[in-house]
């Protein structure tokens, strides 16, 4: 190749990539601004813990993510569609768990358990929302997001507002009576009767006075209703929700729940939730209630341990009465704490036993004790 033609090709290079540059964000810079002037803001966390599992037949240690905040990557969007329109933009993503300790095995014929841990979890998207926002009017929004019964209150720790098992829910259990283990999964006994988050659209009331209504409308004849409540009262701010569901599957068709938290100021923070379901399971008629479920918070943050950052502290009890099989009971109790540090680090480590009892069936459930320690990067 001539030097004529080689010059010829650099400077073309060089044009292009002049052209094509990449935005680089300055550390003092929020975000990233695209060319229909919205404001783009990506952010995230890494979540990496070391957890050990007793199901009563087996245990073992396994590398996995953080419990129920495991690592995720969003893209937030935040435009002006009009003088009194704000329009904005949410996508989130559970990045692939790589072994996240899913199950525990054992076997009538073997002395021996074992924990088994799956292969890399799949990328599995969280919300793909977009929500418009009028100055007086409330808010729209459609697609994958909380719906409006997605309300249960809890203003701890990171690990509040938890109904159920925090770390190790997918644990099967272990029948000691029969010597084998049973299809049920330890987190698979609890639930808040809260709702959770799927393609719907979303309407929310302004907030008057601290009440705000929402209401939603999903796939299969779903919809729902939500009503929050927020004050702050001298130095304790104070949450209440409210919320009930209707599912068009089989099944209970009905969900209703309540809940209010309070925390003040000097760190001390609590709450306490209730929730049931209604409808006979395989009917779509009956009201006789099916499950139902409680459970209390107590918490307590303060900066004065250390000059790390904010240092956590909490109790969470919960109990759950045939969430996924008739006439068994589940109680779990749970104890966290988190160190917050700079650069968006945290730290962490939790303790959690859950106790099963089938009051019909002749079987024993072992009970299931986790232990895990991590860390968090948040971005």
């Amino acid at each position: 190749m001539s030097i004529k033609t080689t010059l010829k090709t650099s400077v073309a290079a060089a044009a292009l990539f002049a052209v094509a540059a990449p935005v680089v964000s300055s550390p003092a810079e929020a975000g990233l601004a695209n060319g229909n002037d919205n404001s783009v803001v990506i952010s995230g966390s890494l979540n990496r813990s070391l957890m050990y599992v007793d199901n009563g037949k087996a245990n073992e240690w396994v590398h996995t993510d953080g419990g129920t905040d495991n690592s995720r990557l969003r893209i937030l969007v935040n435009g002006q569609l009009t003088e009194s329109i704000k329009v904005g933009g949410t996508w989130e993503a559970n990045l692939p768990r790589s072994q996240d300790g899913g199950s525990v095995t054992s076997t009538s014929s073997s002395t021996n358990g074992s924990i088994t841990t799956p292969a890399d979890g799949a990328f599995q998207l969280r919300k793909t929302d977009i929500k418009f926002t009028h100055s007086t009017m409330g808010s729209l929004s459609i697609g994958k997001g909380d719906y409006a019964s997605n309300n249960k209150k809890g203003m701890g720790t990171p690990v509040s507002n938890n109904a159920g098992m925090s770390h190790g829910g997918g644990v099967f259990l272990y029948d000691k009576t029969s010597e084998s283990q049973t299809a049920l999964t330890a987190g698979g006994q609890f639930s808040s009767y809260f709702g959770s988050r799927n393609d719907r659209i979303r309407y929310d009331t302004p907030s008057i006075m601290g009440l705000q209504a929402s209401a939603s409308f999903g796939d299969e004849h779903y919809y729902d209703f939500g009503l929050n409540y927020g004050v702050t009262l001298g130095d304790t701010a104070i949450a209440a929700s409210a919320q009930m569901s209707h599912s068009g599957g089989s099944g209970p068709t009905e969900n209703a729940g309540a809940s209010i938290a309070a925390k003040h100021a000097s760190g001390i923070s609590g709450s306490i939730h209730y929730g049931q379901e209604f409808g006979t399971r395989g009917s779509e008629v009956s009201s006789a209630v099916e499950g139902n479920a409680w459970g209390v918070e107590a918490g307590y943050t303060t900066k004065a341990l250390n000059n790390l950052g904010a240092t956590s502290f909490e109790i969470i009890y919960n109990t759950a009465s045939e969430t996924s099989t008739d006439n068994l009971e589940a109680s779990s109790t749970q104890f966290h704490v988190t160190q917050a540090m700079s650069a968006g680090v945290g730290l962490y480590a939790a303790y959690e036993v859950a106790d099963f009892d089938d009051t019909t069936n002749a079987t024993s459930l072992e009970d299931v004790s986790v232990f895990l320690v991590g860390t968090r990067l948040k971005f």
